[in-house]
């Protein structure tokens, strides 16, 4: 092999003597931890707090509870005064689709309070003797229904181990009261 030169480094005859490291003496370096990973060799484990909780929920229609309903038919040819007043009275309760546990269902409660409707309301009563009072059209019937609106949801929850694991999905929809009110609305005759 004309042309090609050898370099060779030198080491000392007795390498164990001279200071020089033997094979068997190398350090093995370790191997480097992947980018972006904790370098220490126990790094601390991962924690949740364990429990149920809501993880999404959706603003559906709301809809009108109820309690009290009247009518008055106009026949005639022109408007005619008229004056509802509840005479009965009921009660609109937060209420949810599934059995839950007591946690959960304060927590779906919660997140309506927070996110959806700030005045909802765990129960409201209407009351007696509610009144209101116009005209009605001629030749239409008004309806008054009175009553509690309620604030309707769907949502989702799991339950999360202290592992930050999950199981346990639920899902369903719920409803919370948070206005009375009468509910008038007009029907040609």
């Amino acid at each position: 092999m004309a042309g090609m030169l050898l370099a060779v480094a030198a080491s000392p005859a007795n390498a164990g003597d001279s200071g020089w490291p033997t094979k068997d003496q190398v350090p093995i370096p370790a191997a480097a931890p992947p980018l972006g990973e904790d370098p220490t060799p126990n790094p601390r484990a991962v924690y949740c707090e364990p429990g149920e909780y809501v993880y999404s929920m959706t603003n559906t229609t709301n809809t009108f509870d109820t309690k009290y309903a009247t009518s008055v038919i106009n026949t005639t040819n022109s408007a005619k005064s008229f004056k509802f007043t509840a005479t009965t009275t009921g009660t609109t309760t937060y209420t949810v689709s599934i059995s839950v546990s007591a946690e959960l269902k304060a927590g779906i409660f919660a997140k309506i309070a927070a996110t959806i409707n700030g005045g909802v309301s765990q129960a409201n009563t209407t009351s007696y003797g509610a009144e209101v009072s116009g005209t009605v059209d001629p030749h239409t019937t008004l309806y008054g229904d009175y009553g509690n609106w309620k604030e309707n949801v769907t949502w989702k929850s799991h339950y999360t181990y202290s592992n930050c694991s999950t199981a346990n999905e639920k899902a369903g929809s719920a409803y919370a009261p948070y206005r009375e009110a009468w509910k008038l609305w007009e029907v040609a005759n």
